[in-house]
């Protein structure tokens, strides 16, 4: 097996793409120093204002039964079908 090297006139030269890790270092501390003023302005409103909590809807829980009840359903028709397969193989 034998390497072959090859040269080409068309090398792809990346000039315009330069990224300038110093700035990319301040815009960081930057946007971090904005996220913690938010976070201490958004913890001075909840102790200021207490935030009443909603109750679940009772159609949420409805729609969760409902599905747990159709999961069941799937489950027991699987059971039956394998059952069935099973006993019409054995008795052949």
């Amino acid at each position: 097996m034998q390497t072959l090297y090859y040269t080409t006139s068309n090398f792809v030269r990346h000039t315009d793409n330069i990224v300038d890790l110093g700035e990319y270092r301040r815009k960081l501390e930057r946007m971090q120093a904005d996220r913690l003023r938010r976070q201490e302005y958004e913890e001075v409103e909840e102790v200021e204002t207490a935030e009443v909590q909603p109750r679940p809807r009772r159609s949420q829980q409805r729609r969760e039964r409902r599905a747990a009840v159709l999961d069941m359903w799937a489950s027991m028709g699987i059971l039956v079908m394998t059952l069935t397969f099973t006993a019409y193989v054995l008795c052949l």
